[in-house]
């Protein structure tokens, strides 16, 4: 297959296990995912667009080793010129994601790192949401944002809370095609060391064996990594052929955004009346979602009505 047949490509993540099951892992590739939400979607520059691919990456392989009814979300929130960034995936695999910046603030890619998160972000937190629905007590991880890349923010929220030796490798660029709207393109490799059955120390050899696996991971280069001529099979052999694995089933990720007209209307009715019908020009208020674009609009003559009956809805009792 092609390289410019990427769009059409299911994102995929693939799940792994190494030295039986000691060491768990995922290979993600959002392919067509990172096609249609990077570059479809949104018109981003290329250092957004770079450093949100990665954190879709992030969020697809940290969400498949969880299990949860709803949705999971990786946000950064900084005070530099890109302030804002957001990725989620259902428990369906279905994804989005979305970027605010200060475009005149946005340093100059020409000799500048425009991988570095820092340099972009500047300080802030990086949150971790896993979001059950309104009957589910939600959980979030928060740590100070403090790496200069995805990975390294990830690393760390590991380290501190969860308390799993994790090692991860993420990646987003164009696919080089020779064209320079060729599609873009996300991966990311994570592996974690499970705990020791009976709560046992580690051995010399399991150390040994963390070691390696982790060396082995960090000797893939980023273009393996976002090939298209190598499948996610062949990547893990060429990898850990030499320590075995075991692959298990892959799971399609797609790329789709949960806004409607409804949600949007429940939206407009947390505001005052007053301040809605401000928002209005030409007689109609326009709300676009920033995760896909679409953009919902609601005549001024139907503010008071839309406005109702979003709150009616928002607090009728639900059933038991």
């Amino acid at each position: 297959m092609g390289d410019n047949q990427i769009p059409n490509r299911p994102g995929i993540s693939q799940p792994f296990f190494l030295y039986d099951g000691a060491v768990r892992g995922r290979l993600v590739r959002l392919n067509g995912v990172a096609s249609k939400a990077l570059g479809i979607h949104h018109n981003y520059p290329e250092q957004v667009t770079r450093i949100l691919g990665e954190a879709m990456a992030a969020a697809a392989a940290l969400a498949d080793g969880l299990k949860f009814d709803g949705s999971f979300t990786l946000q950064i929130q900084g005070n530099g010129p890109l302030h804002t960034l957001v990725a989620d995936i259902t428990n369906d695999r279905v994804m989005r994601g979305c970027a605010s910046f200060r475009l005149d603030e946005l340093p100059d890619t020409e000799g500048v790192d425009d991988k570095n998160l820092q340099r972009l972000m500047g300080s802030g937190h990086i949150a971790f949401t896993v979001d059950q629905g309104p009957d589910m007590e939600r959980y979030q991880g928060i740590i100070e944002l403090l790496g200069t890349s995805i990975g390294d923010c990830v690393h760390q929220y590991f380290q501190q809370s969860e308390q799993i030796e994790t090692a991860i490798k993420i990646v987003a660029g164009r696919v080089d095609t020779g064209d320079p709207d060729s599609a873009w393109q996300a991966s990311a490799l994570l592996i974690q060391r499970m705990p020791s059955e009976g709560g046992l120390p580690p051995t010399e050899a399991d150390e040994d064996a963390w070691r390696t696996a982790v060396v082995l991971l960090s000797s893939i280069s980023d273009a393996e990594l976002l090939s298209s001529e190598l499948t996610e099979k062949d990547v893990l052999a060429r990898l850990f052929g030499t320590i075995g694995g075991r692959a298990l089933d892959s799971r399609s990720l797609s790329s789709g955004c949960r806004c409607s007209r409804e949600r949007s209307a429940k939206i407009l009715a947390s505001f005052p009346m007053d301040e809605i019908v401000s928002m209005a020009e030409d007689g109609v208020v326009s709300m676009t979602c920033e995760f896909c674009e679409s953009v919902y609009e609601f005549k001024e003559s139907e503010l008071q009505d839309v406005a109702r009956k979003a709150r009616e809805e928002f607090s009728a009792p639900t059933a038991p």
